[in-house]
């Protein structure tokens, strides 16, 4: 009798065993993967509070790609761009839905098709400046503004922006700081820059947030260029780049979609907009 319970009870214990095993195994097999996208403060790709709260660019694209990505767990995590940079190169999976493309870059992250024809930059004033039909010329400008100017740390503007902010920096005419683009709001307002470089969307959000109080004044650049496209990247390691060949087949499905062209052209000015899906329909959709 005893024999008997004795191996009821082996028997049972060998049963609970397989079955934490089996379920270890199932939970391994179907947990899901944690993308970690990235938030930072450059006002309109994220915003963070106010009534457009998490109507920014990115804001959207984030949501965008995470809702056509089912099967992973979505985090979203605010951080600078060193510290999204020093994870990437960590191998943690982090993903930007939307970046320019450098060298540097390239050696860290994978990269998406392209999908986003490049927002102009330029430069944002507090006060009207004349310029040509083709914009003024940063370099000639920097020359000349007794007033140094502000860039943000570890952005990029395009390949020739870039040279000439490269350039600036080295002749003390342009200083690299981390601020947020709130600060260099309030900044302006109060005087304390005169102008910094940014997207022609900073200045439409800024204009329709206060409405009717105060203005801000988008300057065109000569040295801007629309051959520059927009990246979603994530981390460069093999779960990385599985899924940015998912992001690639999103991108192919959905490129058409008003829900995303709607996206893609949130807060342009309106006089460009014309020009934007033109280009858009011309060197990403190829129609």
């Amino acid at each position: 009798m005893t024999d008997m319970i004795l191996h009821r009870l082996k028997s049972m214990a060998v049963g609970a065993l397989a079955f934490a095993l089996l379920f270890c195994v199932s939970v391994q097999v179907f947990a899901k993967e944690t993308i970690i996208w990235t938030q930072n403060d450059f006002i309109p790709f994220y915003i963070k509070d106010g009534p457009h709260k998490g109507q920014g660019i990115s804001d959207k694209l984030t949501m965008f790609f995470s809702k056509h990505l089912p099967d992973y767990t979505h985090k979203q995590e605010h951080m600078n761009f060193p510290r999204f940079f020093a994870l990437a190169k960590r191998g943690e999976l982090v993903c930007n839905p939307l970046l320019l493309k450098t060298a540097e870059r390239e050696e860290i992250l994978s990269y998406s098709q392209a999908f986003k024809p490049a927002y102009a930059h330029i430069m944002v004033s507090s006060h009207p400046i004349d310029y040509p039909k083709e914009g003024i010329s940063l370099e000639e400008f920097l020359k000349n503004d007794p007033h140094p100017m502000i860039v943000q740390t570890k952005r990029s503007y395009g390949p020739v922006l870039d040279r000439v902010i490269k350039e600036g920096v080295q002749q003390g005419r342009i200083r690299t700081e981390s601020y947020p683009t709130k600060q260099l709001f309030v900044m302006l307002e109060k005087n304390r820059i005169h102008h910094f470089v940014d997207i022609e969307n900073s200045v439409t959000f800024y204009n329709t947030e206060h409405h009717g109080e105060k203005k801000l004044y988008r300057i065109p650049l000569k040295e801007d260029r629309l051959d520059r496209f927009g990246y979603a990247v994530c981390s460069k390691t093999p779960a990385g780049k599985k899924l940015i060949a998912r992001i690639n087949e999103i991108l192919k499905r959905e490129g058409d979609s008003q829900e995303f062209r709607d996206i893609l052209e949130s807060w342009m000015a309106t006089e460009n907009l014309m020009r934007f899906r033109e280009f858009y329909y011309r060197e990403v959709l190829q129609k």
